[in-house]
């Protein structure tokens, strides 16, 4: 969860970086390492968030898979096996976050850069913006 949370703090920092004024030349300076770990971190409170609200990972092509099974095999570094209704088990992929691998489908988190639920706490899915978010991964 820690690590997830470190992620969504990550995608989020760097999807907004680009909203901020530009520093004054005497501002302490950090590496974006350094800030994301002096953030301190909280239990999350989540209320009236939905997941099945935002159905995005259908199965538009059709092949039985859902655009999640699709990402996890076209992404493998070592294909998993894909069972009967496109279970996947096995399979080696790599995260760019810390650079590791991860063995299994369970422990690959490739929902969203921005996580929905925070897109939802943040209050764009208020003004409608959640679309923006969470993309088919056929579109950019």
């Amino acid at each position: 969860m820690i690590t997830n949370l470190r992620r969504g703090l990550a995608a989020t920092a760097l999807a907004f970086a680009v909203l901020a004024p530009a520093t004054p030349a005497h501002a302490d300076e950090y590496t974006l390492t350094e800030a994301i770990t002096s953030l301190p971190i909280a239990e999350e409170i989540r209320d009236d968030y939905k997941r099945e609200l935002n159905p995005h990972w259908k199965d538009d092509d059709k092949n039985g898979c859902s655009a999640r099974s699709d990402v996890l095999i076209a992404e493998a570094i070592e294909a998993p096996t894909v069972g009967v209704n496109c279970t996947l088990t096995g399979g080696v992929w790599h995260s760019y976050y810390d650079d590791v691998l991860v063995q299994g489908p369970a422990g690959v988190d490739i929902d969203h850069m921005v996580p929905l639920a925070e897109v939802h706490d943040s209050k764009w899915a208020v003004l409608g913006c959640t679309h923006y978010f969470a993309r088919p991964p056929d579109r950019s």
